[in-house]
């Protein structure tokens, strides 16, 4: 029997980062709160969440390691990336949905419900009726974080493999951001995190409108530490795989009373497919005009600038009509002594000075013709 009485001030559709994430900033609010996640268990499919420190959240104590240099390579070429005044670090998806459950837990304002998929959503004069296979809720507005199938320009693809190996082969100080592989017209790189000398994350990651099946497996992973580690026995522990929609068009708003978050709300940079800060930043947003934002989407439509935005969009052009020249153009961008400017840039947190920077390091001819060659389409509104 579905049962009707279930009202909420708000509700928020998916217990990912993103739907976790708001819900931490409102755990001190004085709110009624629901969380729908479809899944029944959200840590069956454990992820890392990579990121540089250049904002700080509330999960600093659930880093699990942070770098001081980053390595990125195309051919024989390989720079060392300085982060030290912004270390790289990454977080386990798991630590991070169970620190924040277990607060949901212990408040009373708050129901988190598993095994239960949205089914239909209307408004009704002042209120949302939400309708799952077992129930119906009402609100005053919703956050939804629910991936929505939908054309994007590109995709970023990844599988990755936890991989422990039986003697001293990581160079735990020294994680791969980048080593493009030797695949013409194809813009795949592999990315390395060692944790210890003996465990890694070992990535295969691709940007493409296209589906590149062979580069997203154990066996491509294997051939690869065959080349790198030759008759080094190792173990694969576990694997992930993902995919990041890589766009400057998405935006949060679908209805009055309905706001995106997370990845399909526009929040992911499009050039780099980063989001971890990001999600904390529109969290943070959103937590602070709670009182105006019921029944009223409020919320910016677009997550990112007009110009980082433009800049995205030449970005994405160039990777999808030219990657070998998109890899010897981002070499370039780190072929120099101070890289803060940079790392600012790629976790969206730049001054307009660092984006003069850029404009400076990358070459300037081809990106001019790129973006003079963009659709006028990118206004805000």
């Amino acid at each position: 029997m579905i049962s009707t009485d279930n009202k909420y001030d708000y509700i928020i559709i998916g217990a990912g980062c993103a739907g976790l994430s708001l819900a931490y900033r409102l755990l001190n609010k004085n709110y009624k709160i629901c969380i729908l996640e479809s899944n029944k268990n959200i840590n069956e499919k454990n992820k890392l969440w990579s990121f540089w420190d250049t904002k700080k959240t509330p999960f600093n104590h659930l880093i699990k390691k942070r770098w001081e240099y980053l390595i990125i390579k195309n051919k024989s070429e390989s720079i060392k990336i300085n982060c030290k005044d912004y270390n790289y670090q990454s977080i386990n998806s798991s630590d991070f949905n169970n620190y924040i459950i277990n607060k949901i837990n212990k408040n009373i304002n708050f129901d988190l419900i598993f095994s239960e998929k949205v089914e239909n959503i209307k408004k009704n004069n002042n209120e949302v009726i939400l309708t799952t296979s077992k129930n119906i809720y009402k609100c005053k507005h919703i956050f939804d974080s629910s991936p929505k199938i939908q054309k994007v320009f590109m995709w970023q693809k990844f599988f990755g493999a936890y991989v422990e190996a039986e003697e001293e082969i990581f160079d735990e100080k020294s994680p791969i951001f980048m080593e493009f592989s030797d695949t013409e017209n194809k813009f795949h790189f592999m990315y390395i995190l060692p944790f210890s000398k003996k465990t890694a994350l070992i990535e295969s990651t691709y940007f493409s409108c296209h589906e590149e099946k062979e580069m997203l497996d154990e066996n491509f992973i294997d051939s690869y530490m065959h080349k790198k580690h030759p008759n080094k026995k190792y173990t694969i522990q576990k694997t992930e795989f993902g995919r990041i929609p890589m766009d400057t068009k998405i935006n949060s708003i679908t209805e009055d009373y309905i706001t995106k978050i997370g990845s399909y709300s526009g929040v992911t940079r499009a050039s780099t497919g980063y989001t971890f800060i990001n999600i904390q930043k529109q969290a943070d947003k959103l937590a602070n005009i709670m009182p105006v934002i019921s029944g009223n989407n409020e919320s910016k439509r677009y997550f990112h600038s007009i110009l980082l935005r433009k800049m995205d969009a030449v970005f994405l052009e160039i990777i999808s009509n030219n990657p070998e020249y998109m890899k010897n153009a981002l070499m370039d961008l780190f072929r120099t002594k101070k890289h803060n400017p940079q790392i600012r840039f790629l976790s969206d947190t730049p001054t307009i000075l660092d984006i003069l920077k850029i404009i400076i390091y990358l070459p300037k001819i081809k990106f001019m013709q790129y973006a003079l060659g963009i659709k006028k389409n990118l206004n805000d509104k």
